[in-house]
């Protein structure tokens, strides 16, 4: 919630959030790690003109959970793909170039793993795949 409210009184972009009624999801990680991710992802999509991000949350099974964040902004064209990872790699004038570089980090310190897909002019979709299980970052347990 902390981080749709940072939003709230935007207009653009819409920010909505999936999670199935009753859905409780646990995995070993920071509340602020995740927090700082979720902006990240956010921020970027604002960067690429999104009018909509989506914000999905799905368990899976007793393993973990699944979270995709997807927007209707410029996407990412396949040439800048292959270094979208990288630190200080920009597709902006205005970005440091480090929050994908962060996000990643972040995940895989949790244990975790993401990917992006994207079309050009359709947009961009993160993946972030949680395991229940240690994270190697001492993250805590959250829900």
């Amino acid at each position: 919630p902390d981080v749709f409210d940072l939003y709230a009184v935007a207009d653009v972009p819409e920010i909505q959030v999936e999670v199935d009624e009753g859905t409780t999801i646990e995995a070993l990680v920071r509340r602020d790690e995740v927090k700082e991710v979720l902006i990240n992802l956010v921020e970027n999509g604002r960067d690429a003109g999104a009018r909509l991000i989506v914000i999905g949350v799905k368990r899976n099974g007793d393993a973990g959970a699944t979270i995709r964040i997807r927007d209707d902004g410029t996407g990412i064209t396949k040439e800048h793909m292959r270094r979208v990872f990288e630190p200080q790699f920009s597709t902006t004038s205005s970005g440091t170039g480090l929050g994908l570089a962060i996000c990643r980090r972040l995940v895989e310190g949790w244990g975790g793993s993401i990917t992006v897909k994207s079309d050009v002019g359709e947009g961009t979709e993160v993946t972030i795949t949680l395991d229940k299980k240690e994270a190697t970052s001492g993250g805590g347990l959250v829900s």
